[in-house]
Parts: C-alpha cells; structure tokens; sequence
C-alpha cells in the first residue's frame, strides 16, 4: 500500500489518511508515496530522498545497481512538468544513458551538476520517462543516476549556517546549472533547498548539484498554467511579482535571481528568509508580497567586502539582479569562481596499470633468462 506524506510537516501514515494537532498544518494536502521494498517496475525502492510539490524522488535498486528515480505527483500539471524536464534533458545530453567506451571508463568522470538521464524501461524506448500504472493509479517517472552527498534541506538542519566561501561558491556553481535554462529564455520558478543535493569532493569543498529543472516557463505559457505554477510554488521562496502577478508578463530572469538570493540567505543568516513550515501559502505568500524591504543578513564581518550588499540586491523586491548569472558574476569577483573539481580516478585504471606492469615483468623476466640461458650455452 502506498503511504501518504506530507512535505510541509514531514508526517506520513500507511492508511491514507492525514491528521495534525497543529491547525495551520496542511497535512490534507500529502501526496501518496513509495515505501521501502515497493516496486515500481523493475526497481525496488530503498529510500526516498526528498519530497517536493511537483515529485518525489527515490533512491532505487535496478538489477542489483542502484539508481534515483522521480516519481511525479499524480495531477496532470505535475505529470506534464516531469514529461517536459526529461524531454529538456534528452536534447541536452542525448548520450547521457550510453555506456562509456572502453577508454573513456578509465579516466576520471566529470560530477555532473544536473540529472543524467537513464532508460525508464528494462527494454529500449525512444521516451526519455515512464509511465506504469500502481495500485490502478497511473504515475510518470524518470530514471537517472544517483547522486553522492544529502540535500540541502537536510544538510541545514545540522549546519544552518554555512561558511560565507563554500555558501558563494554554491550559489555559483547553482547559477552555472542554471544556464542552460536562462541561455533559452527558460525561467525555473522552483529553487528550494529540497532540489539541491549537496556533496563533498576529496579537498573537503561542497559540490552543488540541481536534481530538478523546475517549470521550464517563460513569458507564452497560458493563464491556467501560470496560475498552477504559482499555486504549486515554495512562497517563501518566490519572487513576490510573480506570487501578486495574474499573469505570465510577470516573469523575468530575475526571478530566479531571487530563489537563488533566498537560499543564499537562508545559507548565511542560519534560518529562512520566512519560515515555510506550517504555514497556509496564503498567509505566507501575503507576508512576501507586502514586505518592500530587503530582508537582513546580520553578518557585519560581510559587509565591508560588499557580500552582503550582494544578498540583499538579489533579494531585493524593487532592484535586483537581472538574472543568475548576474548574480554570479557579482559573487565571482569577490571569492572568485569555484576551483575545478579533480575527481578521483577510477579504481580499475589502476587495476589496468597493475595487470599491465605484472605483464612486463614477466616478459622483462622471461627475456632475462633466454639471454642468461643462451650465456650459457656451449659453442659449435
């Protein structure tokens, strides 16, 4: 049986039905979700990594490997959103669920910032996602490989202040998955610390990667889908023109900007901008809306080097940030730009390098006696 979640409260039962003591608790509205040991298809579900508005995403086994799958919610706004993000990602890496050439899986691979798309079925198909029916309820997914490290969410409960460099850096790096989205006029609308998972490199530096592409909008989508999109947004994260707008002329690379200014803060405050847990969005979105100051960030060791002007331009209701990579660029010229990854190298190279000097040995040895051997040998 599937168990229902909710994912402003963290509570989830097995019988389907939610209840909270806390009359501001939205629990009515949990989405149905995988437990562990459950198939979908051929994959047995381990764990379930994190819960959003859109999707749930898993963590999976295949044929003993193991993989993350996102399951979307089952409304046809949400199941269309996971259809449109597999499809973006199949035109930006086509090979992405092609196996490495004999070379190729020696050297070190690169860590990807964005999701690496798998086959949804055992069997080939030409759909970058999958549709199987559970319990009689249709659900669309997509398969991709698993990601190392903990989401952000998570990671700020036990560190909710983040060091200022590592948490510019992120933010950064945050920008730099996102442009290929704002490089086609694409608008994210979705930026939380739920989609972001967080993992650590051999020189100890956190590696940022975006499990999640949002919306994919921009200023043609039809008034009922604008309206959907701001109903299923993080109001505490979101851009307050686009929360008051009533329609899609409101949204702007900067909105994104925004998002991304309110992780940022949350990372170097210690506590979200506004509080998102237990709160109606109305009631929220409200509170964004009418705030016409930029929030504070209370770090004066930051201000003379102009990081917290940085934050509070990108969060700013009236003057921010055109977009990400503006964001980017401001936050480059102070901690400079996030020093290149040098990934590990693959065991089996050294295997290789192994096997190879044993061989060479054995020839260096072999020769060593025939010419000893032929030394020796007596003469006529």
């Amino acid at each position: 049986m599937i168990s229902r979640y909710c994912e402003r409260c963290g509570r989830s039962t097995q019988d389907g039905n939610l209840w909270c003591q806390d009359r501001d608790c939205p629990a009515e509205a949990g989405y149905s979700v995988f437990r562990y040991g459950d198939y979908l298809g051929d994959m047995k579900i381990t764990k379930q990594v994190t819960v959003w508005r859109t999707a749930t995403i898993y963590e999976a086994e295949r044929d003993g490997k193991p993989v993350w799958v996102k399951v979307a919610h089952t409304s046809p706004e949400c199941e269309e959103r996971l259809k449109e993000e597999a499809q973006f990602l199949r035109k930006l890496f086509p090979h992405s669920d092609t196996k490495p050439s004999f070379f190729q899986s020696f050297r070190p691979t690169a860590r990807s910032v964005l999701p690496q798309l798998l086959p949804p079925y055992p069997t080939p198909t030409n759909r970058p996602y999958g549709e199987l029916s559970v319990d009689g309820t249709p659900r669309v997914f997509s398969v991709f490989a698993p990601f190392d490290g903990v989401v952000l969410r998570d990671m700020l409960l036990e560190m909710p202040q983040i060091w200022h460099y590592e948490a510019a850096w992120i933010v950064s790096s945050l920008a730099g998955a996102l442009h290929p989205l704002s490089a086609r006029n694409l608008i994210h609308l979705n930026l939380t610390p739920d989609i972001i998972v967080i993992d650590k490199d051999t020189q100890g530096h956190m590696r940022p990667a975006l499990v999640d592409l949002g919306w994919l909008a921009d200023t043609k989508i039809n008034p009922d889908r604008f309206a959907e999109i701001v109903s299923r947004s993080e109001p505490a994260y979101t851009a307050p023109e686009v929360s008051a707008a009533k329609s899609a002329s409101a949204l702007l690379p900067a909105s994104d900007a925004y998002s991304l200014g309110m992780i940022y803060f949350e990372m170097l405050k210690g506590k979200p901008g506004y509080e998102p847990v237990l709160q109606h969005d109305n009631d929220l979105r409200q509170s964004v809306i009418k705030n016409l100051t930029p929030l504070q960030v209370e770090r004066p060791e930051l201000a003379a080097s102009g990081v917290v002007e940085i934050v509070e331009k990108a969060i700013s209701p009236r003057v921010r940030f055109g977009s990400v990579d503006h964001l980017r660029q401001a936050l480059d010229k102070i901690y400079g730009k996030p020093q290149p990854e040098k990934r590990p190298v693959p065991m089996r190279f050294y295997v290789l390098m192994g096997v190879i000097g044993v061989v060479l040995l054995a020839i260096i040895v072999l020769a060593l006696l025939v010419l000893l051997q032929a030394s020796h040998a007596p003469l006529g």
